[in-house]
């Protein structure tokens, strides 16, 4: 199936303006030999990855690619082959992330309720805190999501078992993201209490996970 979706693109079925979009962001992906740290030879990881944002562009036309499947696409090639890779970026958009690629961000809106609503029931104190200094936890978490935390500051070997979760979770796989959405965020509940000024309390967030070495004590 990933070969069949994969000569449709190059036999036209990809748009020429989804085609151009992914070849922009090849290069933001792989702007570097390093990709959370593992060294990446450039002219096979871009080839690699537009392969499968192609494939993937023809077989899901009404999503097409959205800024963001790149980096998922691309860490998911550091572990696996392209077909594979293709296989489970599917699984994120159509499954766990499902209507989460859209222009309108409708699902990102919900995401950032749901998610208040679990901090706040977690811990109050530090929800009245944030929203005291009119921080709005969703301009970090979306990314978070849309990413399925490739954006985030994890290292590479806590990005892979949480990764592990994500696809035995199944259809439960929002709720689980969510909930280390919320794990993150109490992971620095004492530096966020002690700040002061909304910027950095968005460099802390931004920086959440980055100490971690195993993401065991967030899951």
């Amino acid at each position: 199936r990933y070969g069949e979706r994969l000569r449709a693109a190059r036999e036209g079925a990809c748009p020429p303006s989804v085609a151009k979009q992914i070849e922009k962001d090849l290069h933001r992906t792989f702007g570097s030999v390093h990709v959370r740290g593992v060294r990446v030879p450039q002219a096979e990881a871009l080839s690699s990855l537009r392969n499968v944002l192609l494939a993937y562009a023809s077989h899901n036309p009404r999503v097409g690619y959205c800024q963001s499947m790149n980096f998922v696409a691309a860490v998911l090639l550091l572990v696996v082959d392209e077909e594979t890779a293709f296989a489970c970026l599917a699984t994120v958009v159509e499954r766990v992330l499902q209507g989460h690629f859209a222009d309108d961000m409708a699902m990102s809106l919900v995401d950032g309720s749901v998610l208040r609503g679990l901090l706040s029931a977690k811990d109050p104190q530090l929800m009245r805190h944030l929203e005291e200094m009119q921080v709005a936890p969703s301009l970090v978490t979306a990314q978070w999501l849309l990413t399925c935390f490739v954006a985030s500051a994890m290292p590479l070997s806590a990005l892979l078992r949480v990764w592990d979760c994500l696809f035995l979770e199944g259809d439960a796989a929002l709720p689980f993201l969510l909930r280390l959405c919320a794990a993150l965020f109490l992971s620095r509940r004492d530096e966020l209490l002690a700040a002061h000024d909304p910027g950095e309390v968005y460099l802390l967030l931004m920086q959440s996970g980055a100490s971690v070495g195993s993401a065991g004590p967030l899951l």
